[in-house]
């Protein structure tokens, strides 16, 4: 893949953290091979399961169950690139290089239909309106480097991405990220994005495709990859094995599952299309055993989605993780807490690309306001990421024996020239003393996201494509929808 420059202040962390050690990784990968080989793996599409035949696989057709031998798997690894970019739509300054040799880049959560208002007791179904709203905010956010869909419940289910698509290729230029449904939908993003996107600015999307625990890779998800990678869409491979319901409830086992169906996946990609851009991206939940929900807010979590990136550069592969995640059904001290929680140690296990942001309750709902808090705490990861720069300006030697016992170091030139980049400032703490936040009515970081949120969607939205290309998405947008009112996937 053609590799780009990446954002100086995302490049070569100075901060990262293991979970695992090389041999508990081995470990994992030995029982996750020996899993594919001898349990084996559902696969509900036809071709898939051809396609591994013809390659090797021990195919019960009947069942729909495939073994899949090591040495595929070792093949599909050796092919699946280290590096690939996402490229925005004409500024090379929001192209992403996610793999080794990349950047750290941060998205929203991907393919939501429900919306929690500000200061909302409740939910509602994201509208179109929502949608424009999301694309606009997290355009204008600086620490969201790829924007994510938000599926709009008004028109037919069968074409939310591809409104959602529609939607953010008017909105913003950023890269852009949708959840897979079928490979029929993946046809028709392609055709959204090459209306918009010149040939050689792509891929603009990638999507994530999901194997359903345990050991099932559904008809529709399967499909999606498959067709994606004919495409040249990236595609993140993704398991979401719920611990104690759909895997082992140990974090070991627990990994050992998800890695083998995110293998699995991986290998149908790259025998269908070798070199198809694939990333790593194991989003792990836990079932709670008191309240039986799939939970995102275990501080187990994180452990976790960190030894999935440990695992993912293990194989040489670019990663992901589900970044930001809580269960809280409101932008709140829980939701601040378990996000932070829950996205820290992967994000500094080296993910190439974080989630998560402005989602809650359990990933099964977005807020604008909890989307502007968690473009701060991603600001803060990659402020801590980057470390302490050393070197004879910053130890600041002879300044410090220039102002000596009892100066001051405020009106100095080099406070002056370093105050702002040697601090991240946060758009949403509270940085007043008691009296002074009185007096501006007490606001909390709620209040404080709402106002970031009114003051970007108060200004007049900007389009990103002409009216031409408008009515041209409108064109392919109504087509799509005709085509995909007749088809049925299967399970």
């Amino acid at each position: 893949m053609t590799r780009h420059p990446v954002h100086e202040s995302l490049a070569v962390p100075r901060v990262r953290v293991s979970v695992l050690q090389t041999g508990e990784i081995e470990r994992i990968d030995d029982l996750s091979l020996d899993i594919l080989a001898e349990t084996g793996i559902i696969v509900h599409y036809p071709p898939a399961r051809d396609l591994l035949r013809r390659h090797g696989a021990d195919v019960d057709h009947t069942r729909q169950l495939v073994r899949i031998p090591r040495m595929l798997v070792g093949q599909a690894l050796a092919t699946a690139p280290r590096s690939f970019t996402l490229y925005s739509q004409t500024n090379s300054n929001r192209d992403c290089l996610l793999g080794f040799g990349g950047g750290y880049y941060a998205r929203p959560a991907s393919g939501l239909p429900w919306i929690v208002d500000a200061r909302a007791k409740g939910r509602r179904p994201v509208t179109s309106s929502d949608s424009i709203n999301w694309s606009r905010l997290a355009h204008a956010l600086p620490n969201i480097h790829v924007v994510s869909a938000a599926y709009d419940q008004e028109g037919s289910p069968k074409a939310m991405e591809l409104r959602s698509v529609a939607t953010m290729l008017r909105y913003t230029d950023k890269p852009l990220m949708v959840s897979a449904v079928n490979g029929e939908g993946m046809r028709w993003i392609q055709r959204l994005v090459d209306v918009v996107q010149p040939p050689d600015r792509q891929p603009r999307v990638m999507v994530l495709s999901s194997v359903n625990s345990p050991l099932i890779y559904g008809y529709g998800q399967c499909e999606a990859a498959m067709v994606s990678a004919e495409l040249g869409i990236p595609v993140a491979v993704n398991s979401s094995a719920v611990a104690g319901a759909s895997a082992p409830v140990t974090l070991a086992g627990d990994l050992a599952l998800m890695n083998a169906e995110m293998l699995a996946a991986l290998t149908i990609i790259q025998l269908h299309a070798p070199g198809a851009p694939v990333i790593y991206a194991g989003h792990p939940v836990i079932m709670d055993m008191r309240t039986t929900i799939a939970s995102f807010g275990f501080a187990e979590i994180g452990l976790l989605a960190a030894a999935c990136i440990d695992i993912g550069r293990y194989y040489g592969l670019p990663t992901g993780s589900d970044g930001l995640t809580t269960d809280s059904c409101l932008p709140d001290a829980n939701a601040a807490l378990e996000k932070w929680a829950s996205g820290y140690l992967p994000f500094l296990a080296g993910a190439s690309i974080s989630g998560g942001a402005g989602a809650l309750a359990s990933q099964g709902a977005i807020s604008l306001e909890q989307l502007v808090i968690d473009d701060d705490i991603f600001g803060r990861f990659f402020r801590q990421m980057h470390g302490i720069e050393l070197n004879d300006e910053t130890l600041a030697s002879r300044l410090i024996q220039q102002v000596g016992p009892a100066g001051t170091y405020l009106a100095e030139d080099h406070t002056r020239i370093h105050c702002r980049s040697e601090y991240y400032y946060s758009p949403v703490a509270n940085r007043l003393g008691a009296a002074s936040w009185e007096a501006m009515g007490s606001p909390d970081a709620v209040d404080r996201a709402a106002a970031r949120v009114q003051s970007v969607l108060a200004q007049p939205a900007k389009w990103f494509v002409t009216e031409e290309q408008s009515r041209e998405l409108e064109r392919v947008l109504a087509r799509a929808e005709e085509t995909l009112a007749d088809i049925e996937v299967p399970i």
